[in-house]
């Protein structure tokens, strides 16, 4: 988690709920957006400047 995250929740008043671990069938919405995002926005081919990664 960010370490600003925590923090920033708290003195906004935000509540932070975690899904059980290895249970992504607790909140399907966000998997499916999470997934979809994946496909479409962060693929690594539109990322034309990607250094390659060093072995």
């Amino acid at each position: 988690m960010s370490h600003g995250l925590d923090p920033w929740a708290c003195r906004a008043g935000v509540v932070l709920d975690f899904s059980r671990p290895g249970k992504p069938t607790d909140d399907a919405f966000i998997e499916s957006f999470n997934g979809m995002f994946r496909a479409e926005c962060s693929d690594a081919h539109w990322f034309m400047s990607l250094p390659t990664p060093a072995n």
